[in-house]
């Protein structure tokens, strides 16, 4: 069930207070995370550098296995070269012993990064070189040295790469004879002496002192890192160092990985509170926007004169304003919660209140009526009702809320207004009858005459001998036909000019007209009317009023004759006609006078409206309130080039 209610004026002073308030606890879970935030951010640089530290740790540390391995593996080529040249005899026949050919052959052959062997003599020429076929030339030609010695890296063109050669002195005799000369690539040295692990962490390469590449050990490039270390190979390789830069990561570490969930969580939570407090803070703005709509529609309320109440569906009352409690007499602690019947139901009126409460109930549209409402004290107050269907936000009927205005002033002022009216409409007629009364004067003198002149004529029949009883019988029947005359003009002079309530019966139309142009036939001849009156439907029936009727229509043709009273008599000529069609029967009186003034268009019907000197202005009023009474309609048409036509159509009544 919903209740109305407003908030007093403490309630929304303090609620206004506490949501314009911006306590900090508000951002206290913000600041949290951020400093969560901050913290891991912290805790992953520090976390970060140290990693960092120990990638360039484990670099150096291979660098210095990679830089032992090399060396290790050339003093190893130089220990066995060494060995071999022990076993050379320069000056013996063949050159060499088989022996040590044989030695030469097999170090080839275990050794893929041995390119080519020599022997020369003392002087330089050379006396052997392995594998057969290769060139003799020496790339070039250092004096000998008393020790194994190896001579700095060069590019060979005859191996299209970079090598070193290693010089091993031959002595006979602890003589020098001659020289063992062994070329080496660099690039199968680092091939067979970098494994495979570290050549997939790490781009391997040998540079000279101009940071030339010579050789590389790579599975592609290493990219832009400011991780990479180089270190010198000096001995045995002079001006030659190993440089190494790790590849790029392509995995992410698993705690990185975990820093980056924290922190993209720690990030959903901040913008999901920054969501929530944007949302509060709207949400603060709207309950504070509707405490102030609240507060002001209840001050408009409670200022209107207007009675506001609102029902449930079962009629239960669930808010009233303070006019509806002037109303009713009673407090709205009293009135809220109240279920029918109502305190304030008129007992007598109970029925007619019960079943219009079970026609609203049946029906969802906009009802207005006027009923009485009965206060504590007994008195009883009019008004009038506006109920409309109470439709909550779900677009679902919940009840009515109703407008209640009180129209006892109003009642008053009508009551006062229609006594204003009989009276003005019985002056009306008081002033017309006396207009009239020249011409009734005139009408009654001659069946006055008549019955004086055959009173008299039967006097003297009386006198005769012998009496005639016929001819006696005929004049007296003339004087009395003379006499039901007379009294038939009075008879209608005085149902026209006597006060009485309408009384609305079944009748025939023709025979309201005709007693409305007997009426005013003699001011019609006074005024030198022509009168033209077409042919109509002899049976034309209507719900009505006689004497209203003939008052109406008297009124309109008085008003044609005197709007031609300043004519030639021979344009004075007033037309009535009445037809039916549609239900409806029409009677329209046309003059050829001036027309009705554009000055006073919107206003010939309202009363005090004339242009007559002499005039009241209450005549079309009265007819417009004799027409609305019969539920029809008045109005008027100008003619061209002069002339006006004053219509009203009443309805016929229904018959088979």
């Amino acid at each position: 069930m919903m209740r109305l209610a407003r908030p007093s004026g403490f309630m929304r002073q303090a609620a206004s207070r506490t949501l314009a308030a911006h306590p900090i606890s508000t951002y206290v879970p913000i600041l949290a995370i951020l400093i969560i935030v901050l913290l891991m951010g912290v805790f992953a640089w520090a976390v970060s550098k140290e990693r960092h530290e120990e990638q360039s740790n484990e670099l150096i540390r291979n660098a210095l296995w990679v830089e032992q391995s090399l060396s290790f593996q050339l003093r190893s080529h130089e220990n066995n070269l060494s060995r071999i040249a022990s076993e050379i005899e320069v000056h013996s026949q063949p050159a060499t012993t088989q022996t040590a050919l044989t030695q030469l052959q097999h170090f080839k052959t275990i050794h893929p990064d041995l390119l080519k062997v020599a022997v020369q003599d003392r002087f330089g020429t050379t006396l052997l070189v392995r594998p057969p076929g290769a060139d003799t030339r020496i790339a070039a030609h250092v004096s000998t040295p008393r020790t194994s010695t190896w001579l700095p890296a060069y590019y060979s063109n005859e191996h299209q790469e970079s090598v070193l050669d290693l010089v091993v002195p031959i002595y006979e005799d602890n003589d020098i004879v001659g020289t063992l000369r062994a070329t080496f690539s660099l690039a199968t040295i680092l091939m067979e002496n970098v494994p495979w692990w570290i050549a997939e962490q790490y781009h391997v390469s040998l540079i000279d002192q101009g940071d030339q590449t010579l050789a590389t050990r790579s599975k592609g490039e290493p990219g832009q890192s400011e991780l990479r270390y180089a270190m010198s190979v000096d001995p045995p390789l002079h001006g030659v160092r190993l440089l190494m830069t790790p590849y790029p990561q392509k995995n992410i570490p698993t705690f990185t990985l975990l820093l980056t969930v924290i922190a993209g969580l720690a990030l959903l939570a901040v913008v999901n509170l920054a969501m929530q407090h944007h949302y509060a803070r709207k949400r603060r703005d709207a309950e504070l926007a509707l405490m102030q709509e609240q507060a002001f529609r209840s001050a408009i309320e409670n200022s209107m004169v207007t009675g506001m109440r609102a029902r449930d569906l079962d009629g239960k009352v669930l808010y009233v304003n303070p006019a509806f409690c002037e109303l009713v007499g009673r407090s709205s602690e009293e009135i809220i919660g109240l279920a029918p019947p109502m305190p304030w139901w008129v007992p007598e009126m109970m029925d007619e209140t019960l079943e219009r409460r079970d026609r609203l109930k049946s029906s969802r549209s906009v009802q207005v009526f006027d009923t009485l409402f009965q206060r504590p004290d007994g008195s009883r107050v009019d008004v009038q009702v506006f109920e409309s269907p109470l439709i909550d936000a779900q677009k679902q009927h919940v009840g009515w809320i109703s407008s209640i205005i009180d129209i006892s002033s109003r009642k008053q002022a009508e009551a006062l207004a229609s006594s204003q009216s009989e009276q003005l409409h019985h002056t009306a007629k008081l002033i017309t009858m006396g207009e009239m009364a020249s011409t009734l004067a005139h009408e009654l003198n001659q069946p006055l005459s008549a019955i004086a002149s055959y009173a008299a004529g039967s006097l003297n029949l009386l006198g005769n001998e012998p009496l005639d009883p016929k001819l006696l019988r005929r004049g007296l029947e003339s004087l009395a036909e003379q006499t039901r005359r007379a009294g038939q003009i009075i008879h209608r002079i005085h149902d026209f000019v006597r006060k009485r309530d309408p009384q609305l019966s079944p009748l025939n139309l023709p025979d309201a007209l005709q007693g409305a142009l007997a009426m005013a036939k003699a001011g019609l001849r006074h005024h030198q009317i022509q009168l033209i009156v077409p042919s109509h439907p002899e049976n034309l029936p209507v719900m009505g009023d006689k004497v209203l009727l003939e008052q109406l229509i008297f009124n309109l043709l008085r008003n044609a004759a005197e709007a031609m009273s300043g004519l030639e008599p021979e344009r004075r000529v007033l037309e009535v006609t009445m037809q039916a069609s549609n239900g409806v029967v029409l009677v329209m009186v046309a003059d050829q006078g001036p027309g009705v003034a554009a000055t006073i268009m919107a206003e010939v019907f309202q009363a005090f409206t004339t242009t007559k000197a002499q005039g009241l202005g209450i005549g079309l009023n009265i007819c417009r309130s004799i027409v609305e009474l019969h539920h029809g309609k008045l109005w008027f048409e100008n003619g061209v080039p002069h002339g006006a036509t004053f219509l009203f159509s009443l309805p016929l009544i229904e018959h088979d």
